[in-house]
């Protein structure tokens, strides 16, 4: 059969196609299309039609052929393949819209040699993996084999035990399969015992991999993050790139993620996630994330995610008795702890951060369809592992994976598969401004605080909306008292002296066991629940904070303090969802920007947690430190 010249499109449309030529349709008979690769899709078109179908490249995951399939050529058939998967963005039947994998497969015929056409084939996939990866070729580039971008590395770890159990089944049902389509290498650790990844990422060489992808929900992450910051290097450790797939109870981060790139996560959380995660990957595009460093009396850790004391710590770790519930656990823990609600008795400090003012922004960022991306499921932040170093390393497990290594085949059965020619009631709370303190920081690492002098002169935050004594703001009394609270004072001086770390230095926070500076505001009272956090979302259905973004360099404090009643409690857990709780809060509570924060509790011991872990009760302060670690996520 001799080659088949390639028929010419209008000057400009010639001007922007990179490739084209003429292919005939998979399983399909005699049909034959014209494709074009231009730098924003595939267009392909029945040959003698005028209607085009496209595959737009921001859909595409990878590209493969008959070579990098390993396929044989049969005998009586000289074609390659040449197979393009993509997951485009469709609207649902009754609402709302999700991506599902699309299959378009071309029969590549143009030669009667079948290593004429395979190389054919070969030319168009590194032309569209080199696209993928966001390098700019044009017509007159060479596609050979040697301008094959390389192959994307990656450190999997996997929690076996995450998501009901489920996490292993929807690694390999999901994950792999995906990870095999974007030609991605990589290294698989089931994690084994609690604080495995700790002691992995604690002490293992980073360097072979591009990036660390956890496949659990937010605990494991937190065991990676506290790892990587509690190595010697840690300032070029937690600068390695990591990014989470969700497969436990809580999702908070992967859920942020989606919300910022306005990329549904309701109907398939995997699947949206893998996709957002592998095209960042393909384009070596990371993101910055702030860090909040979090000490108490004894330790420091971070946290990526959130604080929390009172109603919403005790759901996270009391519900842990009914795991087997799935994320129904939180709903049963919800309904307990809303019969007794009860009130803890402390002091919350906080550092202002000047900006504009939250709730007119958050009723901005919502009367805009922001927050249409509303996930379905009730959950809240996951409680997963505990530090344990007691085990050995050695029964690590690793696995590779990749492409090249054995395709992953799919049933058409659980898939779309398209050709292309188919379309597939106590005292009244009180705020003071407390003394200003002694010179001094803490500077410290996981399970270790130092302190050491540093000036605290340059720190940002004096609001006006505080000492002018808007009590409708804060829902409190304003004073200029400035008596700290004598048991939180006598707890943190009696504690043992913190020791040397790893870590950067806390310049906003004082020592523990000084009072907080005079530029910060202080409520004494009977708080219902606090939360400090630095993303959208605490779980899939925990959306606390519209205003947070990924990066910003501030934290969202939210709160519920005494007199806030049941019926109040369940209108704001009504509406966790569409990110509006906080225009619930009334006089009761608040939604503030703050630099810092600190949390003394007077309250006999109770729950706190960080990132859905649990953590010692008792004085806690914490800041945020903007921009510490890359997150595996697409910059556009």
């Amino acid at each position: 059969m001799a080659g088949r010249d390639s028929t010419q499109s209008d000057h400009t449309t010639a001007t922007c196609t990179i490739l084209q030529e003429e292919f005939s349709a998979y399983q399909k008979g005699n049909l034959r299309y014209l494709v074009r690769l231009t730098p924003e899709a595939i267009v392909y078109v029945v040959v003698g039609s005028k209607q085009e179908r496209t595959l737009a490249l921001a859909d595409v995951l990878g590209c493969h052929t008959s070579v990098s399939l390993r396929r044989k050529s049969a005998e009586d058939d000289s074609s390659a393949l040449l197979r393009v998967f993509s997951y485009p963005l469709k609207k649902k039947l009754l609402s709302g819209s999700g991506r599902s994998r699309v299959i378009t497969s071309f029969k590549v015929d143009k030669f009667d040699s079948y290593e004429q056409n395979c190389e054919l084939a070969e030319r168009w996939r590194v032309a569209v993996r080199c696209l993928l990866a966001g390098r700019t070729v044009t017509a007159e580039t060479e596609f050979t084999p040697s301008l094959l971008p390389p192959r994307p590395t990656l450190l999997v770890m996997l929690n076996p035990f995450g998501g009901q159990g489920k996490a292993k089944h929807y690694f390999e049902d999901q994950v792999m399969p995906m990870m095999a389509e974007a030609d991605i290498s990589l290294s698989v650790i089931t994690t084994e015992y609690s604080g495995h990844a700790f002691d992995v990422v604690q002490s293992t060489d980073l360097s072979s991999w591009g990036g660390i992808v956890v496949v659990s929900g937010d605990g494991l992450l937190y065991e990676v993050v506290n790892g990587l910051m509690s190595r010697p290097d840690w300032e070029q450790a937690i600068k390695t790139p990591v990014g989470i797939l969700p497969a436990g109870s809580g999702n908070g981060l992967c859920c942020s993620i989606n919300y910022a790139l306005g990329e549904p996560f309701a109907e398939d959380p995997m699947c949206h996630s893998t996709f957002v995660l592998l095209k960042a990957s393909l384009k070596g595009h990371t993101r910055p994330m702030d860090l909040m460093s979090v000490g108490t009396v004894s330790e420091r850790r971070y946290s990526f995610l959130s604080f929390q004391w009172g109603f919403s710590a005790d759901v996270d770790i009391e519900s842990e008795h009914y795991r087997f519930m799935g994320s129904h656990r939180f709903l049963l823990g919800s309904l307990h702890n809303l019969m007794k609600l009860r009130l803890y008795r402390g002091k919350l400090s906080f550092l202002p951060a000047e900006g504009v003012d939250e709730m007119e922004q958050a009723r901005e960022i919502l009367s805009q369809g922001k927050g249409v991306v509303k996930p379905v499921h009730l959950s809240h932040s996951a409680s997963a592992v505990a530090f344990n170093s007691g085990h050995d390393d050695t029964c690590m497990r690793t696995r590779s994976v990749s492409a090249t290594n054995g395709f992953y085949n799919v049933s058409s059965e659980r898939f779309e598969v398209e050709t292309p020619s188919q379309e597939s009631d106590t005292p009244d709370s009180q705020v003071t401004f407390s003394a200003s303190s002694e010179e001094e920081r803490v500077n410290c690492n996981i399970n270790n605080v130092h302190a050491s002098g540093e000036n605290l002169d340059a720190v940002n935050g004096d609001d006006n909306r505080y000492k002018n004594g808007d009590s409708h703001f804060l829902g409190a009394t304003v004073s200029t008292n400035q008596n700290n609270s004598k048991s939180s004072q006598q707890k943190a001086a009696s504690s043992p002296p913190p020791q040397h770390g790893y870590g950067p230095p806390d310049t906003l926070l004082p020592p523990m066991d000084q009072p907080v500076p005079s530029n910060w505001v202080t409520i004494e009272t009977d708080f219902v629940c606090i939360i400090v956090q630095s993303v959208s979302h605490l779980s899939d259905d925990y959306f606390t904070s519209p205003c947070s973004s990924l990066d910003d360099g501030v934290l969202f404090l939210s709160f519920l303090k005494t007199g806030t009643s049941r019926r109040q409690m369940m209108k704001v857990m009504s509406k966790m969802a569409d990110g509006s709780p906080m225009f619930e809060f009334g006089s009761c509570g608040s939604y503030v920007r703050c630099k810092a924060f600190r949390v003394e509790p007077v309250t006999p011991p109770g729950l706190m947690t960080l990132d859905g872990e649990k953590i010692d009760y008792g004085p806690v302060q914490g800041q945020i430190h903007q921009g510490m670690m890359n997150l595996i996520m697409p910059k556009d």
